[in-house]
């Protein structure tokens, strides 16, 4: 653990413990227009597919990657890139500017595929008024409305393919 994530990691965990922090609402897919979607950038392959998707179903997606190191893969340039190096300050905090666009991304439904404890997408995540927030369980704090257990060696397909399985079965009427 880096010294710096102590910081990061205590804003996620103030705000998840925040009871009254926003609106959530379930939705279901079939009445959600906008998604956003969260990855780290080295899952880029993997996380391409599943957006395809959602594109296939006439969603509009927004997609934010994370970038941890020096090399960018080739990703569409649409994408909303988070460089560590240039878009975290010291306490890997994202700049204000950064959460600023991020916060102004359409998105009725956020689907967090990030992986590993990720305390700058946690945290952009947590400070989104998305009204809808799904991920999987990486920790014990409570980071969205609908969280999806899976095993540790789950992969991103694994894990896409429930989320989809639920977002298509629930009923938010």
């Amino acid at each position: 653990m880096k010294l710096t994530n102590h910081f990061i990691r205590n804003k996620v965990k103030k705000l998840a413990g925040q009871p009254d922090r926003r609106r959530s609402c379930f939705c279901n897919l079939k009445d959600t227009r906008h998604i956003l979607v969260l990855f780290n950038a080295e899952d880029h392959d993997e996380v391409e597919p599943c957006l395809e998707t959602l594109r296939m179903m006439h969603k509009h997606i927004n997609v934010c990657a994370y970038i941890s190191g020096d090399a960018v893969p080739e990703m569409n340039p649409s994408y909303m890139l988070i460089h560590a190096k240039n878009d975290l300050d010291m306490w890997y905090v994202p700049k204000a500017e950064v959460l600023e666009k991020f916060r102004s991304c359409d998105a009725d439904i956020l689907i967090d595929l990030t992986r590993g404890n990720n305390y700058a997408m946690q945290y952009l995540l947590l400070q989104h008024p998305g009204i809808f927030k799904v991920g999987a369980r990486t920790n014990d704090l409570d980071l969205y409305d609908l969280t999806v257990s899976v095993t540790e060696d789950a992969d991103i397909k694994h894990l896409f393919g429930h989320i989809l399985f639920y977002l298509q079965t629930i009923r938010s009427k």
